[in-house]
């Protein structure tokens, strides 16, 4: 049977039909041929959404949106140039820079693309840069916005496993960091080997005190989401409330670029992009009680405890797995899909689930940008007009370099997991 309905979503995926809509038709067609009770279609569709912890995401995604329009992600890109923009390829570290910034307000890898892409690309163009390259930079240092905090796959996972949000968030902190900064070494490297030259000025002192005076309210957000949380002031949800009243404060009377009438298509593109989410989420719930029906993750399970009880052969092929996966599903349904699948296997390995938990993520975030289905390399082609083609050439030795660091933490637990202990 399971192999009828694997044969099946492939057909439906190569006739064009979004993932989520393939699992979902899948998922019922197999309670139809089963005559299982067609309530149950509606129980785990409407269950998987029904977690309180996930009323985070639209919150998150609304701030985000508020904050991209409100003129703080202009801010944050001035500050990361006055840090890094005179060095050898400055402008590609600017934008890896300007996406940990914007990281850490955002929560969605989608967003940081969008917004930043659609402002360091052109920059990047004018200053001489190949546009595939400049493409490339936004497409592999967008999804930091999934693993730096606040992250909207952290809430997924702390639904579906019960791990402490906060302690996700002090993982995910020096995960995103040590990625952002290895993609600044490996940019670097890559400008001076195309010759794109630093501006000949020394860095400018009186100019970054400025920036960072004018970006201070931009950066007042990471404290909200980030700090309220590790400080117990407010639960993750109640910090993205607090967060979207901020954005909205800050971009209408302290910046002034977001106006009134900016207002009502904000808040209709984040209920667009709010849906999409959930609609993967349930159709991957309903997926996943598919599986367990058929006993699935038990057969995963046993099948990986006879390959080998070596835990680093098992923990080599789990990364495998979700990397693969990564390339045709988004992550919140790899997480959904995934997680209740691995999580017996690695605990039954002396792997703390918070371990487990960054691992997972920062797989699926890798999966944002690479083909056939990254969400973010289109993203960063659409708005770096680039053919996906051209841009796929450039984003290989970035993705290698993630998958590199993925494996380093994922054997040395210490380089993330420092804050909680």
């Amino acid at each position: 049977m399971i192999t009828i309905l694997l044969l099946a979503a492939l057909l439906l995926m190569a006739m064009g039909l979004p993932i989520a809509v393939t699992i979902g038709l899948v998922s019922i067609g197999y309670i139809f041929i089963n005559e299982i009770p067609v309530n149950i279609i509606t129980q785990q569709i409407v269950g998987g959404v029904d977690v309180t912890s996930l009323l985070a995401i639209p919150l998150f995604i609304l701030a985000g949106d508020l904050m991209s329009k409100g003129g703080l992600a202009k801010r944050m890109i001035r500050l990361a140039s006055a840090l890094v923009g005179k060095v050898s390829g400055g402008l590609g570290l600017v934008t890896v820079l300007a996406c940990m910034f914007f990281s850490a307000i955002s929560g969605s890898g989608v967003a940081t693309a969008a917004a930043l892409g659609s402002l360091m690309i052109p920059a990047m163009v004018n200053k001489g840069y190949d546009r595939g390259f400049a493409s490339s930079i936004v497409a592999t240092a967008s999804p930091l916005g999934v693993i730096i905090p606040p992250s909207i796959s952290f809430i997924i996972y702390s639904s579906l496993t019960g791990v402490s949000v906060a302690n996700l968030y002090k993982v995910g902190i020096p995960a995103g960091l040590l990625i952002g900064f290895v993609l600044m070494i490996l940019f670097y490297f890559l400008a001076r080997k195309h010759g794109y030259k630093a501006e000949n000025t020394p860095f400018d002192r009186k100019e970054f005190w400025s920036a960072l005076k004018d970006s201070l309210w931009a950066l007042g957000t990471p404290v909200i989401l980030v700090g309220g949380v590790f400080g117990g002031v407010f639960t993750p949800t109640e910090s993205a409330v607090a967060a979207v009243f901020y954005a909205l404060g800050v971009g209408l009377f302290i910046y002034k670029d977001l106006k009134f009438k900016d207002i009502l298509p904000i808040f209709y593109g984040s209920a667009k992009l709010t849906a999409n989410i959930m609609f993967i989420i349930a159709n991957a719930s309903l997926l996943a009680w598919v599986l367990t029906a058929e006993g699935i993750p038990q057969s995963i399970v046993a099948t990986f405890l006879s390959f080998s009880d070596n835990p680093i052969v098992i923990l080599l092929i789990i990364n495998l797995i979700i990397l693969i996966i990564g390339l045709f599903m988004e992550t919140s349904a790899t997480l959904v899909i995934l997680v209740p699948l691995f999580l017996p296997i690695v605990t039954s390995l002396g792997m703390d689930p918070l371990h487990f938990g960054i691992v997972v993520v920062i797989g699926t975030a890798i999966g944002l940008a690479t083909p056939p289905f990254g969400v973010c390399l289109f993203t960063a082609a659409s708005v770096g007009k680039v053919s996906i083609q051209k841009l796929s050439k450039h984003i290989v030795l970035p993705i290698l370099v993630m998958i590199a660091v993925l494996l380093f933490i994922t054997f040395v637990p210490e380089v993330v997991m420092f804050l909680v202990k």
